[in-house]
């Protein structure tokens, strides 16, 4: 089985999510995917790429020194990232998918929206939000 977990910059709160699906892979037996969307196009800078692929490395860094099976894949497929994270759960089957929530002001879910709400609405796969 696997377990999508949605990576969007390095922070305390992402270094929790790294840690919770390193713990929910160990329990669960499962094989982790930590995936980072961008939108690709004009709207991606390249500092952005290659951002993303140093915060996908050191995640898998983290999983195999705890001795779990992962992958990384940075999409950049000209979608938003909650479609991004629900599609690729389903594209892999997932059975679970693990993404970081932090808290926003009213106005600052209205102007940007929520892509843990996105992908808790939109998904399948039941999904664990870590804080």
């Amino acid at each position: 089985m696997a377990i999508v977990v949605a990576l969007d910059e390095r922070s305390k709160r992402t270094e929790r999510v790294v840690a919770f699906s390193i713990e929910e892979a160990k329990l669960r037996n499962d094989k982790l995917y930590f995936i980072h969307s961008l939108y690709g196009g004009e709207r991606t800078e390249q500092k952005e790429i290659d951002a993303g692929e140093e915060l996908l490395k050191w995640a898998e860094e983290e999983a195999k020194k705890a001795g779990v099976d992962c992958e990384t894949k940075l999409l950049v497929r000209g979608k938003e990232p909650a479609e991004d994270i629900v599609e690729f759960a389903n594209e892999i089957n997932a059975n679970l998918i693990i993404i970081g929530v932090r808290k926003r002001r009213p106005a600052g879910k209205v102007i940007f929206g929520s892509v843990a709400q996105d992908v808790i609405l939109n998904s399948t796969q039941p999904v664990i939000c870590v804080k």
